[in-house]
């Protein structure tokens, strides 16, 4: 038998779960400037899978997006909290539902992050790998390039990313690699456009 929490305390006396309030009753920091989320984005970023499935079953919008478009996934991504993602995807979270105006999705979200686990289980599910950041023009191989994350690199190189594309200054993953003076990241950034050039493909 599953031990009492607050959340069921909360769920046997109907309380309003979209109560604004809630959060801090349960006693959780929201981060500033996240505005119009709800208590299923804090157990999405928490990890909290017991909560979240237990407010659910109860009624709670797991996919409700807040003011910027931003929804549990995307903060289950960012968070790296694997468990929470498959949950809300099984209970009917858009895999690829972009955060506005920039259109991260929940893989940008991992991938900025560095959360190489969810970005595997992400692109297995079939997310979109050629997301783009729509103001910088930067894809998710720009990104990983800029950290210097060669594990993430080769995950992306690997799920058939474009090595060739271009941000929105022209410039190719490359290109970041080399602005790092990341020299092992850019000779295999290289072989991998050297061999796309010569066989048209990965």
């Amino acid at each position: 038998m599953t031990p009492p929490t607050v959340t069921t305390d909360l769920l046997a006396y109907n309380f309003n779960l979209d109560a604004p309030d809630l959060a801090a009753l349960l006693g959780r920091t929201r981060p500033a400037g996240l505005l119009g989320q709800s208590l299923m984005h804090d157990l999405a970023r928490e990890g909290d899978t017991l909560s979240a499935e237990a407010l659910f079953d109860a009624g709670l919008d797991i996919d409700r997006a807040d003011e910027e478009g931003r929804r549990p996934l995307h903060e289950a991504a960012a968070a790296g909290k694997t468990e929470m993602a498959a949950f809300l995807l099984s209970a009917g979270a858009v895999l690829d539902a972009p955060i506005h105006p920039f259109g991260y999705t929940a893989l940008f979200c991992a991938v900025q992050q560095g959360h190489a686990d969810m970005v595997k289980f992400l692109i297995a599910l079939g997310a979109n790998v050629d997301v783009t950041d729509r103001l910088t023009g930067q894809g998710l191989l720009h990104i990983a390039a800029a950290r210097g994350d060669v594990q993430m690199a080769g995950i992306l190189i690997a799920a058939g990313i474009d090595v060739l594309a271009e941000d929105g200054r022209g410039q190719t993953a490359r290109d970041h690699a080399a602005r790092r003076n990341d020299k092992m990241l850019e000779r295999t950034l290289l072989k991998v456009m050297q061999h796309h050039a010569i066989y048209g493909g990965i």
